[in-house]
């Protein structure tokens, strides 16, 4: 029994190294062919659909890359023509503008110009005051507020100094 056992064992080894071989062989030319369809894809060629894609794509951006160039250059424009106006403005009419000074928050004191001694002596009558006031109504002011704003009943509410009561 012992002879016929290592006869078939040498047998199964045998045909076991022969599919062993043969395995090795075909994973090589399947290596091969893997190889060799990865370079294909590679270098395959490009659909018409994609290149159609890519150059609208590329001509959309050369079109907004000029659009943005050209707003660049307005701005710019802009900005020196403005510097330009408010020097020759300046020029003009000889002012030192303080920009940035005008605080919002701060309280505003609004001023009847009822009393002031030029309008005292223009003698021009207006019958609408600015601002309620207890000053006559026959003097010049320097805002006039038209007659169907006074006809509003909230018109005036909203000024300094008005309240109900002073109606």
């Amino acid at each position: 029994m012992t002879a016929d056992h290592l006869r078939e064992k040498n047998i199964m080894r045998a045909d076991f190294n022969k599919t062993n071989e043969l395995l090795k062989e075909i994973n090589a030319a399947l290596q091969v062919s893997l190889e060799e369809v990865e370079e294909k894809y590679l270098k395959r060629e490009s659909k018409p659909e994609d290149i159609q894609m890519i150059t609208e794509l590329k001509a959309m951006l050369t079109e907004r890359d000029q659009v943005i160039k050209k707003l660049i250059e307005d701005n710019k424009f802009y900005q020196l023509e403005l510097v330009n106006r408010e020097t020759n403005f300046n020029k003009v009419f000889n002012s030192s503008p303080t920009v940035g000074v005008i605080n919002p928050l701060a309280k505003v004191s609004v001023r009847c110009m009822c009393m002031s001694s030029r309008n005292m002596t223009t003698g021009v009558s207006i019958t609408h005051c600015c601002v309620p006031c207890n000053s006559p109504k026959d003097v010049l002011l320097r805002v006039k507020l038209p007659r169907w704003l006074l006809q509003i009943p909230n018109a005036r509410s909203g000024l300094p100094g008005t309240s109900r009561s002073e109606r």
